[in-house]
């Protein structure tokens, strides 16, 4: 299977900047981080001396036993001897499939073995000398059975062994009453997510395993054997083993085997990619088990193969052998018994690709950006040395890695070529989770000059995961726990003029869980273990919207530094805003921020501020070591009594006003620190009112619309740039709010554009659902990192909400530290503990449904609901992006890998069913796609226009992708917006008229339009061929958060199979807003449509760059037939490579035009996103 798409694009990418004239162009479509400046990634070069050309190149194989002994291992430059350990799971159902293979033993309850019939067995051996030393044995079950054959007569036992012949019997439950309790079959917390159960309607027991040995032995195998009369169905939990009261992992990853052993034992094989055409002379494979034949090949395109010479002669081979070409297989036979199993392949020539790091930038006058430069990184297991040694002059890292940073220990591999791009086909599962789980270590090598280390030097590390051990020039600092915690450390001391010395060892969390793999049909259970190492990216462990991440995202992911400061530091700036509401004409404002003494003596000085033109100042004196808020009281300082202030509002409400603002500390006229900010003016009020939360910002009430951020990119690879766009893209479709999902997005970067857009912030902490992983194991930890996230992001007045637990209530502990810690650093902020309970709710539902179905469910109506989605298919070009040719049909198993699995929470069913109903079967992926946009569009702007029945605001399940996904978003990955984003855009208009099709009536809904007096609202009905059948109109008045009913529309008993239903909303001639809707006569049903007639639409198309890079531009269609055009596209291109531009800011797409109708759309792009090129619009439709 080729699988080259995306690495090749990277690692060209990565030869050379791109740049033209005085533009430098962005990195390429779904390449992260874009922009040049903020790429810290190594430069990849041509490199012809002699050597190991594989060494640490992405392998593709044909297939892996599990997710750890992949293919990637075979170039990893480790030589193994014996055969690797593995896990292997049988059962009474004859079925060793890899994705269930650890279910039973991930310790997460939550995933589940389902075994059928009266007797049953469950067995885990684990292979090649792995064996565990346990004192118990728990695990929970769950029987359901037919009430006319069971009599209650059971028998379960639980044995051990040490060599698969000899078993010892640890437990028995024996008896001829029925066993355990009655139950009801296990519900998801969230309703709507489909279980996993089988059939709902049998009687059910639940049970609990319990054996208790009287010390601890080890063993090598474990079962169970489940036996009851009349048992229809057997759900297995968990079976955990414990020691000395200390839960025993059984999950394959904690073993690290560097060898490849197959899936099957037929015809096998794996190339390495080496990046580019080399010439090499020598082939060395070390074999574990010989093939029954082997052959080296070689290829340009990893499409056609040549063989070059025959292997699997020897365990140990050099293959001599003169060849050319960018990628070499060896293609095996298995025996039919035996797994094959290599653990090193070699190329040996030259040619193939070098890392050179990229130069960290200059430093500033009080900043040293460690970004970029010298660092490298390794294994733990790959080094004996210690922190102090490596942290050291002079120790030899010559064998390490050229590292990334910021950037995840698993994005500098990618960017190295050393694994497959995780992202496109199914190249995740090339890469080995053993091999990244572990701790690995950083170091690097940089300059401080002469004269910077005056006063007070600190290294500070703004974001690490999961935790860090920090060494500079040989001595021990400290170390940093937790993923949103920042690091500050001084150096003073430690560091010196000259080269220093910076050694990181990340440790890897402690409870990584198991892979998640979907499936066409479903997603296997969200979460896992991962949910003890809290504050984690606990998504990384795979959810039904993302894959497992390899790594888990441990690394050092956000910015390093080393500053100077005087003796007083400045942190966490604030400014607290009271208005005199209705007034908005004055404003009272509070600034504070924390001032520490770092110094052993007391320190005296003047803390300077300045809001916009606003300054002030106060005498401050420290005791020594001392750290304490220093607080502007405005009765004290009447300059902050501000007359006509300029606020910030919300999107859609009035403009974002930021005021430009710093603090800086002076000590004896010598500034000591300085912190630079913005301010926004703004009051956000919530009121409980019978039990229902409502947000008020300025005294006017706040009506959310916006999405779910679960995370921003799976590997992190988000920087300003990114946010910027995703942030801008929300503003686009009319939104107002996001929601950082579990807080899994740490970056200052997306709440500076939230702050630059207008898009209110809803801030959870770090706990899933209780069903999708364990509360935290360390609390302290938890409310440590809690403090400082709302420390850091207390000044961005985006913030609007904190909540403490998504679908769930935060354990008392850390429920009341966070009330705490709110209340005490962002007092003007609400903190509610759940996202679906009390004020609000939530759950759904995931799944797709028609237009009017959301006006007709009505549960989620009567509070602002925090997650209601549905899939989001991707347009023919993201999926040419993503799917392996071969992949793009829709059925394949790689969209369910994608996240479009036919059952499970998205149940992706409903939205083939819906396609297949209003538009037939379609012809082949490219039509499924065109189709696809129809019901994005519908069902998007479905979600939004039912709630006007209260207009309690609504959060999409989900705005923003992670990866490249199939469901639950509004734009792709690569930042192209469909037909979803375009129906929000519609639905979510400040001020709207919509068609209610479960009341029939024409709504004009006004969420913050305005008062609004003398509105023109008018509808007409047409056929087909263009006939006019109905129309009606009517001058209406609407006020500000309201829904107004016009009239109710009538349908002739003449109208076409499918009709079309245009509404106008105009004032003073001016259209404020219009609406298109295709109905049936039978709903749902348009297929009647491949009859239309075609449209005969012209286009008139402007372009203009300004100075500033930034293009803008205009098209004008006029459709001149007499029939309606159906589901107009632009999509700008290229004109000399014809590939998209993106990203791409259109005022509207996917629209309809009827008979005579004339539209101009507006477009905007970027200069740097052209990659040099003109633009180009191609303009497509249903009927064109």
């Amino acid at each position: 299977m080729k699988k080259l798409c995306l690495i090749c694009i990277i690692a060209l990418g990565a030869l050379s900047a791109c740049q033209t004239g005085n533009t430098v162009y962005n990195r390429g479509i779904g390449i992260y981080p874009g922009n040049p400046a903020e790429d810290f990634s190594p430069e990849l070069y041509a490199d012809d001396t002699y050597r190991n050309i594989a060494l640490n190149r992405a392998v593709y194989a044909s297939s892996s036993y599990d997710y750890c002994l992949t293919g990637q291992l075979v170039t990893d430059g480790i030589i193994e001897t014996s055969a690797p350990k593995y896990l292997v799971m049988e059962t009474s159902e004859d079925r060793d499939v890899k994705r269930e293979r650890e279910w039973l033993v991930d310790q997460h309850k939550y995933t589940m073995v389902n075994l059928y019939g009266p007797c049953a067995y469950a067995q885990i051996s684990l292979q090649n000398g792995w064996k565990e030393s346990f004192d118990r044995v728990h695990g929970e079950m769950l029987v359901s059975y037919q009430e006319g054959a069971a009599d209650g007569s059971h028998e379960v036992k639980v044995s051990a062994s040490k060599d698969g012949r000899e078993w010892t019997v640890l437990q028995t439950i024996k008896g001829r009453e029925f066993i355990g309790r009655e139950s009801r079959p296990r519900q998801h917390t969230d309703p709507d997510k489909a279980d996993a159960l089988g059939n709902q309607l049998l009687p059910t027991r639940r049970f609990e395993i319990d054996a208790r040995l009287p010390e601890a032995e080890e063993y090598t195998m474990l079962r169970v054997d489940l036996n009851m009369k009349g048992a229809e169905q057997w759900i297995a939990s968990n079976l955990d083993i414990y020691k000395d009261g200390e839960l025993v992992s059984l999950v394959p990853s904690k073993n690290f085997n560097s060898t490849w052993m197959s899936g099957g034992n037929q015809e096998e094989w794996l190339y390495v990619d080496l990046g580019r055409k080399a010439r090499f002379d020598k082939v060395v494979l070390n074999w574990l088990d010989l093939p029954s034949s082997a052959a080296v090949q070689v290829s340009d395109d990893a499409e056609s193969w040549k063989e070059i010479a025959a292997a699997g002669k020897d365990l140990n081979e050099e293959i001599c052998v003169k060849a050319k070409g960018r990628y070499v297989r060896v293609s095996m036979a298995g025996n039919g018994q035996d797994r094959l199993m290599l653990t090193e392949m070699q190329v040996w020539g030259k040619g193939g690709l070098s890392a050179k790091a990229k130069k960290a930038p200059a430093p500033a006058d009080d900043e040293i950006c460690l970004s970029g430069g010298n660092w490298k990184l390794t294994r733990s297991s790959f080094t004996d040395a210690e922190g102090s040694e490596i942290s050291s002059e002079g120790f030899d890292d010559a064998g390490w890695l050229t590292a990334t940073v910021p950037g995840t220990v698993l994005s500098s591999y990618i960017n190295l070529g050393a694994v497959p791009e995780p992202n496109y086909a199914d190249n995740i599962f090339h890469i080995s989770d053993s091999y990244f789980w572990s701790d690995f270590w950083y170091r690097n090598e940089f300059e401080i000059a002469e004269g910077f280390m005056d006063g007070k030097t600190w290294l500070e590390f703004d974001g690490i995961n999961w935790k860090a051990e920090i060494y500079l020039n040989g001595q021990y600092l400290g170390r940093i726990d937790g993923a949103f915690i920042r690091g500050r450390f001084d150096i003073s001391k430690t560091a010196r003029p000259g080269r220093n010395t910076l050694a990181v060892r990340i440790i890897k969390n402690r409870n990584a869980g198991s892979v998640k793999e979907k499936n066409e049909n479903d997603t296997g259970r969200n979460g896992g273990m991962l949910g003890y190492d809290n504050p984690t990216f606990h998504a990384s462990i795979g959810w039904d919207w993302i894959s497992t991440v390899r790594g888990r995202n441990i690394g050092i992911w956000n910015d390093v530094r080393v500053v100077r400061e005087g003796l007083v530091s400045l942190d966490s700036p604030y400014v607290l805003t009271q208005l005199p509401l209705p007034d908005t004409t004055s404003a009272v404002l509070t600034p504070e921020v924390i001032a520490k003494n770092n110094s052993d003596e007391p320190v005296s000085g003047v803390l300077k501020g300045r809001i916009g033109d606003i300054a002030f100042e106060q005498n401050v004196t420290l005791a020594p070591g001392e750290e304490r808020i220093v607080r502007f009281d405005p009765e004290t300082y009447p300059q902050l009594k501000v007359e006509n202030p300029r606020l910030w509002w919300p999107n859609g409400y009035g403009k974002p006003e930021l005021y430009s603002a710093s603090f800086s500390f002076e000590i004896d006229g010598t500034e000591s620190d300085r912190t630079d900010f913005n301010v926004g003016i703004r009051q956000v009020d919530t009121k409980e009112i019978d039990e229902v939360l409502h947000i008020y910002i300025n005294g006017r009430r706040f009506i959310g619309r916006g999405g779910n951020w679960g995370f921003s990119e799976n590997n992190l690879t988000y920087r300003a740039r990114e946010y910027d766009i995703a942030v801008a893209y929300h503003a686009d479709m009319n939104f107002n709010i996001m929601r950082n999902w579990v807080g899994q997005t740490g970056d200052m970067e997306l709440y500076q554009a939230c702050d630059r857009h207008g898009i209110m912030v809803w801030q959870d902490f770090w706990l899933a659902n209780p069903a999708d992983g364990p509360d935290p194991a360390d609390n302290d930890m938890f409310l440590a990192n809690a403090e400082d996230l709302v420390k850091r992001i207390r000044q961005y007045p985006s913030i609007v909400i904190y909540c403490g637990r998504n679908e769930g209530f935060p354990p008392a502990e850390i429920e009341a530290g966070l009330r705490k810690t709110v209340g005490e650093w962002h007092p003007d902020m609400t903190y509610i503990p759940s996202s679906a309970d009390g004020g609000v709710s939530g759950h759904g539902p995931y799944r797709a449904l028609t237009h009017k179905g959301y006006f007709t469910y009505r549960k989620g109506n009567t509070k602002f609901h925090s997650e209601r989605g549905m899939p989001s298919v991707l347009t023919y070009e993201s999926m040419l992006r993503t799917f392996a040719p071969e992949a793009l049909e829709p059925k394949s198993i790689l969209w369910g890998q994608h996240d479009y699995t036919l059952n499970g929470a998205q149940r992706a069913s409903t939205f083939n069913e819906i396609i297949e109903n209003g538009y037939g079967p379609a012809k082949d992926v490219k039509e499924f796609s065109e189709h696809a946009q129809f019901v994005n569009y519908d069902g998007y702007k479905g979600m939004f226009e039912s709630r006007s029945i209260n207009r309690k605001g609504l959060l999409l399940w989900m705005s923003h992708p992670a990866w490249p996904s199939m469901t639950w978003q509004t734009y792709d990955w690569y930042f192209e917006p469909n037909g979803s984003y375009f129906g929000c855009k519609k639905g979510a208009e400040p001020l709207h008229i919509q068609w209610n099709p479960a009341e029939n009536v024409i709504e004009v809904v006004n969420y913050n339009g305005g008062d609004q007096t003398g509105l023109k609202a008018q509808a007409l009905i047409m056929n087909m061929d263009g006939t006019v059948k109905w129309t009606r109109e009517a001058v209406v008045d609407s006020k500000e958060d309201s829904t107004l009913k016009c009239f109710e529309i009538e349908f002739a008993e003449d109208l076409s199979d499918v009709h079309f239903i245009k509404l106008y909303l105009t004032k003073d001639g001016k259209t404020l807003s219009d609406n298109f809707y295709i109905n049936g006569k039978e709903y749902g049903n348009h297929q009647a449509m491949k009859q239309m007639a075609k449209a005969d639409v012209r286009s008139d198309v402007k372009f203009c760059k300004g100075e500033d890079g930034v293009w803008t531009g205009t098209v004008t269609l006029e459709n001149r037939s007499s029939v309606p055009a159906i589901m107009i596209r632009l999509n700008v291109v290229g004109r000399r490579d014809g590939e998209q531009i993106l990203p791409m800011f259109y005022g509207d797409n996917y629209f309809s035009l009827m008979p005579g109708e004339v539209k101009e759309v507006s477009l905007k792009w970027y200069e740097a996103d052209t990659r040099g090129n003109r633009p180009r619009v191609r303009i497509t439709g249903y009927n064109l």
